[in-house]
């Protein structure tokens, strides 16, 4: 499917950006990046995969209804305060809901996910500086 193939195309370069974002120190950049970009792509992505495309445009909209506990779940991880550790914490978990919702999306449709540049951002995320 090509909307879950460009969703995780782009998950994964805004997420590459998050790192590098991360990586100079830029906390409030990050937090942003997260909330206002990262964030409704992978609620698009979960509501693809969910069949609950009603509030494609603002997919946040009516989400308490509309999707599982663990994806509400999932997605509340993401989320922080603009302080540096907890921005990193939730940028980590949103890259592994990102690469769960991928692998998912993968399975479903048979689409490319680059997993080397997948196992190189999860170790720039992961770098504690």
């Amino acid at each position: 499917m090509t909307t879950a193939q460009q969703l995780t195309n782009e998950l994964t370069n805004w997420t590459l950006m998050l790192a590098h974002v991360l990586a100079r120190g830029e906390i409030a950049r990050a937090h942003a990046l997260l909330h206002t970009v990262i964030a409704p792509q992978q609620l698009q992505l979960c509501r693809l995969l969910r069949n609950s495309t009603a509030h494609w445009l603002t997919p946040s909209r009516a989400l308490e209804q509309d999707l599982p506990d663990t994806d509400r779940h999932r997605y509340a991880a993401t989320t922080a305060a603009a302080r540096d550790q907890d921005v990193r914490t939730a940028a980590r978990n949103s890259w592994r809901w990102s690469r769960d919702l991928a692998a998912e999306a993968a399975d479903r449709w048979t689409i490319h996910l680059p997993h080397e540049l997948h196992e190189q951002i999860s170790s720039r995320l992961n770098d504690p500086r």
